[in-house]
C-alpha cells in the first residue's frame, strides 16, 4: 500500500519510474531527444541533471515522510551510494556491455536518483534479462576503454574531455575523432537497446537547451560571466578553461580540413 502511495506520488511530480531497494526508492529521469548535430554530449545539453533530479526528490522525500520515515537523503551521482546498482536491484534496468544500466523504455539515456530511507518497505526483485552482447560499444569505443561490461575511466573519452590542464598528443586526437567539446556519445548511439527511443515526456529536459559551444561564446567571458550563463549545465562543473582548450582542439581540425582542401 505504501509502495503504491509513493509511486503516485512520484507520478504527480513527474517521475515515471520508480523501484525499491530495501532501504531506498530509486527513480529514473529520461533525457533522449532526438535530434543531430551539436558539439555537446547529450546528457550535458540540458539544465544540469543534478538540480532537477534533486528538485523532484526533495519533494517526493517529504511524502514519504508524511508516510512515516522519520528520515531521507536525496543522493544524486555524489558521494558513496551507486545509483546504478541502486537502480539495478530495484529492478529498474539490466547492465549492458558498456557499463551501463538499461532500461527496456529509456534505452540508457536516463539519469538515476534516489532517496534513502528507514521505512520497512518489500524491495523489488531485479529483472532477469541481458544486453544482447553484440559488442558493438567495445568495437567502436574511440578509446578501446570498454571490456567484458567494465570501463577503463582513464581511457574514456568523456573522462579525457573533463580533464584540466593539458593532453597528451594521444588523448588530443581523441577529442579530434570524437567531435564534442564535452562527453563522449558513442558507447550509446551505436548500442541497438537505443533505437526507437521517445524523445522524454519531461519537459525540465526539453527548454533551455545549449546543442554546441564556439570559442567566441567564451573567450571573453570572466570566471563569474561563465559561471552566471552556463553555471545551470553539467559541461560547466570544470570552468570554461577546460571546454576553451577542447574547442581549441576541434577547431584545429576544421583548419586542417581547410588546408587540404
Amino acid at each position: 500500500m505504501i509502495k503504491k502511495q509513493i509511486i503516485n506520488s512520484a507520478k504527480k511530480i513527474g517521475i515515471e519510474k520508480v523501484g525499491f531497494t530495501r532501504d531506498a526508492v530509486v527513480a529514473l529521469f529520461p533525457y533522449y531527444v532526438n535530434e543531430q548535430g551539436g558539439n555537446i554530449s547529450a546528457y550535458a545539453r540540458s539544465l544540469d541533471y543534478h538540480i532537477i533530479a534533486e528538485e523532484k526528490l526533495n519533494i517526493l522525500a517529504k511524502e514519504l515522510e508524511k508516510l512515516g520515515a522519520s528520515e531521507t537523503l536525496v543522493h544524486v551521482d555524489k558521494g558513496m551510494h551507486d545509483d546504478r546498482k541502486a537502480a539495478y536491484l530495484a529492478g529498474l534496468g539490466f547492465f549492458g556491455q558498456n557499463g551501463m544500466l538499461i532500461c527496456a523504455e529509456y534505452g540508457s539515456y536516463f539519469f538515476i536518483g534516489q532517496i534513502i530511507h528507514d521505512l520497512e518497505l518489500e524491495p523489488d526483485e531485479p529483472q532477469e534479462m541481458d544486453c544482447l552482447q553484440c559488442g558493438r560499444c567495445e568495437r567502436e569505443c574511440p578509446a578501446k576503454a570498454l571490456r567484458g561490461g567494465k570501463v577503463d575511466a582513464e581511457k574514456c573519452v568523456s573522462a579525457i574531455s573533463q580533464k584540466r590542464g593539458g593532453l597528451t598528443a594521444e588523448e588530443m586526437l581523441l577529442i579530434k575523432k570524437g567531435g564534442l567539446c564535452w562527453g563522449c556519445d558513442v558507447c550509446q548511439k551505436v548500442c541497438p537497446h537505443n533505437r526507437g527511443l521517445q524523445t522524454t515526456a519531461m519537459p525540465e529536459f526539453l527548454t533551455d537547451r545549449i546543442d554546441a559551444l564556439s570559442l567566441d561564446d567564451l573567450k571573453d567571458l570572466s570566471n563569474s560571466e561563465f559561471k552566471k550563463k552556463y553555471g545551470r549545465y553539467a559541461f560547466s562543473w570544470r570552468g570554461k578553461n577546460v571546454l576553451i582548450r577542447n574547442l581549441q582542439i576541434l577547431s584545429s581540425v576544421a583548419e586542417e580540413n581547410n588546408e587540404k582542401e
